[in-house]
């Protein structure tokens, strides 16, 4: 199995907890933090909870939302390992799809590409939030490239 390929899914439900009026954002930060790289939560909620995307995004987390039915959002968070604790260099040869981002916000792999994403951002001012968004994207279409690749090897 490639190192890229999605290895296990958290599936938790939220409507039931928010009905019972209580909070599940602890619940679904345990779950994250359980996954490796790769690892797969889906949140299915009543909204779109929109404050998870910035929270698991800062852990690595890409996320991609639908809305299946009024009232019903299903967000497959994907845990790509890439926090702005991640040099330039690791992100880009655990995922070449980030090349693309990279190059865009004016990055490359000068000095070796050994600074921190964060520190990156910041001496290029660049807002490190949607930098971390746009390079988990690119990671996750390399997971998913991964995880077809995988599926079209075992016919």
């Amino acid at each position: 199995m490639n190192e890229n390929t999605p290895q296990e899914t958290i599936t938790l439900d939220v409507r039931p907890v928010l009905a019972a009026g209580e909070e599940p954002f602890q619940m679904i930060l345990e779950a994250a933090d359980s996954l490796g790289r790769g690892g797969i939560l889906e949140v299915t909620a009543p909204f779109e909870p929109l404050p998870l995307y910035g929270v698991l995004s800062g852990r690595g987390f890409a996320h991609a939302t639908a809305e299946p039915e009024p009232g019903t959002y299903l967000v497959r968070f994907t845990q790509t390992g890439i926090t702005g604790d991640t040099t330039v260099a690791e992100a880009y040869e655990r995922y070449p799809a980030t090349a693309e981002p990279l190059a865009e916000y004016g990055l490359d792999l000068c000095c070796g590409g050994v600074h921190p994403i964060s520190f990156a951002a910041e001496a290029h001012g660049i807002d490190l939030e949607r930098l971390l968004a746009d390079l988990q994207q690119a990671a996750l279409s390399d997971l998913l490239r991964a995880a077809s690749a995988d599926l079209a090897g075992s016919d």
